[in-house]
C-alpha cells in the first residue's frame, strides 16, 4: 500500500498540478510540501485536511481508509445487498467486468471516475468509500468512546501510548488536536486505525438510507443486533478472519 506521501505525490501528478500549485492553495512552502511527499515530514491533521482539501478527496482516504481489501469487500458486500451480478455492475457503470473483478479480488483500486461511477451504479453516496470530516472535536469523543469501551482510565492510555494523560484530557474535551504521530500511537495503543477517527460518520445514515427493506428488517433483529456487538469488538484482523470465513462457507453451505 502506498503511503501518505506517495499518496499525496501521486494524487497531485494525476490532477496535473506542481508542488508550487498546491502549497499555494494551502499557504506552505513548496519545500515543506516536498519533504511530506518524501516522507521526511509528518502533516498536522488540521495541515493534512488542507492537502486533502486541495486534492478534492479525503484526509481518511490518505492515511489509508480505502485499503485495497476494505475497498473490494464494500463493493461486493452492496453490490450482493442488491443481489447484482458483476456483470449487472459492468453494465450499468461500464467498468470492463475483468476491472471490476479485479477490484473486488484487491488486485486493483479504483481511481476517482471509477468511484463515481461505482457509487452511482450502487445507488450509494461517494463518502461510503471516500469518508470525510471537518469536525475536529470527532477525535476526542471518539478517542473517550473507544478508550472507555475497553475500561482503560486516561493515565493507562497515556503509559501505553507514549504520551501525557493531561494530553489525552486535552483532546477529549476538544481543547487541542493531536498531530497525526500521536494520533497514529492512540490508534495503535486501542488497537485501532487511524482512519477510525477521520472518517465521518454521516455516511453511516447515507448508507441505511439506501439500504433494502429486507436488510433493514435483518438489521433490526435482535440476534443479529448481538452479533454486531461482538463484531465491533474485533480487530482488523479478526474483522478479515470472519469475513473470509463468511464467504468459505457461503461457498461451501450447499455440502452441508
Amino acid at each position: 500500500m502506498l503511503n501518505l506521501g506517495q499518496k499525496i505525490r501521486d494524487l497531485r501528478k494525476e490532477r496535473g498540478l506542481t508542488l508550487v500549485d498546491i502549497a499555494s492553495k494551502i499557504q506552505v512552502s513548496p519545500s515543506y510540501l516536498s519533504a511530506v511527499e518524501r516522507g521526511l515530514r509528518k502533516p498536522s491533521i488540521p495541515m493534512l485536511k488542507k492537502i486533502s482539501d486541495s486534492l478534492n478527496v479525503s484526509a481518511a482516504y490518505l492515511v489509508g481508509i480505502m485499503n485495497d481489501a476494505v475497498t473490494a469487500e464494500k463493493i461486493r458486500m452492496m453490490r450482493e445487498s442488491r443481489n447484482l451480478s458483476l456483470k449487472d455492475i459492468s453494465e450499468i457503470s461500464e467498468i470492463p467486468l475483468s476491472t471490476l473483478r479485479k477490484f473486488e479480488s484487491g488486485m486493483a483500486k479504483p481511481d476517482a471516475d471509477e468511484l463515481v461511477k461505482l457509487s452511482e451504479a450502487l445507488n450509494i453516496p461517494m463518502r461510503y468509500f471516500l469518508d470525510q470530516d471537518d469536525n475536529n472535536n470527532a477525535i476526542g469523543s471518539r478517542l473517550k468512546k473507544l478508550r472507555t469501551n475497553q475500561g482503560m482510565t486516561a493515565t493507562a492510555l497515556a503509559d501505553k501510548a507514549g504520551v501525557s494523560p493531561g494530553l489525552i484530557s486535552q483532546i477529549e474535551n476538544g481543547q487541542t488536536t493531536p498531530l497525526l504521530q500521536t494520533l497514529e500511537s492512540l490508534a495503535e495503543a486501542l488497537n485501532s486505525s487511524l482512519s477510525y477517527f477521520l472518517m465521518e460518520q454521516d455516511d453511516v445514515k447515507d448508507l441505511i438510507a439506501t439500504l433494502n427493506p429486507d436488510l433493514l428488517d435483518l438489521l433490526s433483529d435482535p440476534k443479529v443486533q448481538a452479533v454486531l456487538r461482538v463484531v465491533k469488538e474485533c480487530n482488523t484482523n479478526e474483522l478479515k478472519y470472519i469475513i473470509n470465513y463468511i464467504h468459505f462457507f457461503k461457498r461451501s453451505r450447499n455440502l452441508l
